[in-house]
Order: structure tokens, then C-alpha cells, then sequence
């Protein structure tokens, strides 16, 4: 790659060179043409000897004398033109060569350089291998078809917020082995995550009766939260620490913006701990979502408005009234 870079550098330069190099100090002057002196001392001589001849052969001459003067006036006014011609012209094959040279190189650092974030090299390379391990995992879910290999699949894809693979991998779990509670508890989870909280809680709250893993109830409790719940969420979430769930900062203050949801006047808040605060934490200190306390996008409004609404990457949207997004935006600022 960087001798790429080398050689369209080079390329570059050049053009620059050619292009320029007519402007550097005065131009050359051309030699001076030694046919007008010649035609001259020819005209001197003519009328010369015109004085001396009559008849035709006097007429022959001056003819000859016309034809040298228009010849020399001709000569003049080229010399005049040239002479009132800028000095070091550029040129077009110069211009053309500077202008590829550009393109080039714009070319090499678009394709190179720009789409890139600083990590960005080792982010794809990592992304790749992702790509290729799930493929591997789905290759061999599909050629030994058992319920180890189908969740060995999903949990990897889950573990990428591959969503829609990882539920694809759950449901051939369950498939071949109905009685698998992580698969359901996964479906759950993911039925949360994609936007669908009233589905996540029938899974959840049936599969965390008979399994002993602490993550559904926290997902529980966060799919209550959103449905306004919050009785029933607050039972989730201490249900959840009292099973030794791992987040139990986090969940505590769930709980304790659950039980000032109850009293709770200012309608940001409502909005936000209806809908926000399950995932990016009661203080907007984050969680499953990124940290919203401090964070510079809250300065532009009209872009949290947008992810809001429309979702982004593993977020789901989230449908909002003008007033409750009126009213969220201005609850932000006071994070």
C-alpha cells in the first residue's frame, strides 16, 4: 500500500513540475527569424534598380517590390501578436496531466484513508473473522443438526447482536429440543431488544418460573418497565439479585427509578423511564445502551430525534408523540 501512495505522490508532482515550469523566471527568447533582414536588403536593392529600368521590365520589379512589402508587413504583425503573448503558458497536456494526478490521488485516500476511523483496519479485520466463524458455526448446525451445534450457532450470532441469525439458531434449537429453557429465554431477550416488550414478557415471564439463570428476569423486569409495569418490574429486578444476577449496581438503580416512576410529575422523566431507562440506565449512566449522561450528541437535538425515532444498530425505534419527544429532548439536557 505504500508504495501506492509513493506513486501517486510522484505522478502528482510531476504535473506539478510540468505544469509550472513555463512560470519559472523569463522565458527563453526564440531566435530571431533571418528571413524578414533578407527580404529587406532584397527591397533595397529592387528599388534601387528601379530608378534605372523602363517598360515591363521596370513593372516586373515593382511588382516584386509589392509582393515584399505586404510580405513584411505580414512578418511585423506576427512578431507584434507573439510579443503581446502572455509568457509561460501552461500547457493543456500539463493541466490534464495535474488534474489526473488529483483524481488519483483523492481516489487513493478515499478508498483508503477517508472511509476509516482511526482502529478502523483492525475493526474489519475483526469483523471478518466474526464473519467467518458464523459461517463455520452455521456449517456444521446444518451437517450435524443437533441442539448443540444450533446453539452454539445462536450464541455466537447473539453474542454479535446478530439478532436476526441468533433467533433463526434459537428456533432450531427449540425445534429439535423443545425443552431447551436458554433457547426460550434467548427469544425473549431478542423479542425485547427488537422493539417488542409485551411478547418479551409472556416468553419471560413463563420461562424464568423454570429456569434458574438470573438474565431473564432482568430482561423481565426491563419489558415490564417499558409497559409501565412497574410494580411488577421492581419484583423482576430484586427477584434477579436475590438469584445473583452479576449487573446489581445497575439494577439497583433500576429499581429505584421505578419507584420514583410512581411518583414521578415532570413528563421527560415519565417518557424516559418508560422508554429509555431499562437500557440506558436510570441516570442516563448507561448499560445495555451507551452512556447518555455527558454525552455530546445531546447537543444536537434533532439527531437524538432521529435515532429515537428511526433506531440504530442493536436500538430499536421507538414511536414518540411530538409532545413526549419534546419532552424527552428537554429531560436529556438535564442529565
Amino acid at each position: 500500500m505504500t508504495l501506492v501512495y509513493l506513486a501517486v505522490l510522484v505522478l502528482f508532482l510531476l504535473a506539478l513540475l510540468v505544469v509550472f515550469a513555463p512560470l519559472r523566471g523569463a522565458p527563453r527568447p526564440f531566435p530571431e527569424n533571418p528571413r524578414p533582414e533578407e527580404l529587406r536588403l532584397e527591397l533595397e536593392a529592387l528599388k534601387r534598380e528601379a530608378k534605372e529600368l523602363s517598360g515591363a521590365e521596370r513593372v516586373r520589379v515593382l511588382k516584386r517590390i509589392a509582393w515584399i512589402e505586404r510580405e513584411l508587413g505580414a512578418a511585423a504583425a506576427k512578431e507584434e501578436a507573439r510579443a503581446a503573448r502572455p509568457a509561460g503558458r501552461v500547457p493543456v497536456w500539463g493541466v490534464l496531466l495535474l488534474v489526473a494526478g488529483g483524481l488519483a490521488l483523492a481516489a487513493v485516500l478515499v478508498h483508503h484513508t477517508l472511509p476509516r476511523l482511526p482502529g478502523g483496519a483492525v475493526t474489519e479485520s475483526l469483523a471478518i473473522k466474526e464473519a467467518k466463524k458464523l459461517k463455520e458455526l452455521r456449517a456444521k448446525a446444518e451437517r450435524e443438526n443437533t441442539p448443540e451445534a444450533w446453539m452454539a450457532y445462536a450464541d455466537y450470532a447473539f453474542e454479535l447482536h446478530d439478532l436476526e441469525r441468533a433467533l433463526e439458531g434459537y428456533d432450531k434449537v427449540i425445534q429439535l429440543d423443545h425443552k431447551n429453557v436458554k433457547a426460550y429465554r434467548r427469544i425473549g431477550v431478542i423479542l425485547f431488544l427488537a422493539g417488542r416488550p409485551a411478547e418479551a414478557a409472556e416468553v419471560l415471564a413463563v420461562v424464568t418460573q423454570v429456569d434458574p439463570d438470573p438474565e431473564g428476569l432482568l430482561f423481565l423486569g426491563n419489558a415490564y418497565f417499558q409497559l409501565g409495569r412497574y410494580q411488577d418490574a421492581i419484583a423482576a429486578w430484586q427477584e434477579y439479585l436475590n438469584r445473583g444476577g452479576g449487573e446489581r449496581e445497575r439494577v439497583e438503580s433500576l429499581i429505584e427509578t421505578a419507584r420514583a416512576r410512581l411518583e414521578a410529575t415532570d413528563p421527560g422523566e415519565i417518557v424516559y423511564a418508560e422508554k429509555c431507562a431499562s437500557c440506558h440506565g436510570a441516570k442516563g449512566e448507561g448499560g445495555i445502551g451507551p452512556k447518555l449522561a455527558g454525552n455530546p450528541i445531546l447537543n444536537a437535538p434533532e439527531a437524538v430525534a432521529e435515532i429515537v425515532r428511526n433506531g440504530r444498530g442493536t436500538m430499536p425505534a421507538i414511536p414518540l408523540s411530538d409532545q413526549e419527544m419534546a419532552a424527552l429532548l428537554a429531560y436529556l439536557k438535564k442529565l
